[in-house]
């Protein structure tokens, strides 16, 4: 009933993309799994998956496995102690009540890309 991470080589995108849907449970062959120590965690998994073209997936019904996508955090956590993993995704259901200005980033690798802060408020 845990989540994980998976990444698909960029030859298997095509193949992949409407194969694997959000919030379905899969049966895998011929995959990968590594240490998952990336600079952003989609989960708190120790491992990921990497798929490759080999790699073979088949839709099981939803109802084999006890199955919640979402990972929640209470409020008062992440208003008194920030988050534990600042590379850690999360949910959180809240409302947006204030944001500062876009700014313009270079990443380490140089890529252009851009970050926004928001101020949340719990409901």
């Amino acid at each position: 009933g845990d989540r994980i991470h998976t990444t698909v080589c960029k030859p298997g995108l095509e193949l992949f993309k409407n194969r694997i849907k959000e919030h379905c449970v899969y049966s895998m062959q011929n995959f990968i799994v590594k240490l998952n120590n990336g600079k952003v965690r989609t989960t708190p998994h120790k491992y990921k998956l990497n798929f490759y073209t080999k790699t073979v997936v088949a839709v099981l019904p939803i109802k084999t496995f006890a199955f919640n996508p979402f990972k929640f955090r209470p409020f008062h956590e992440l208003d008194e102690n920030g988050s534990t993993d600042e590379n850690l995704l999360f949910d959180y259901i809240g409302e947006v009540v204030g944001k500062e200005e876009v700014k313009g980033l270079i990443t380490r690798t140089g890529d252009e890309t851009k970050l926004i802060t928001l101020q949340l408020e719990d409901l």
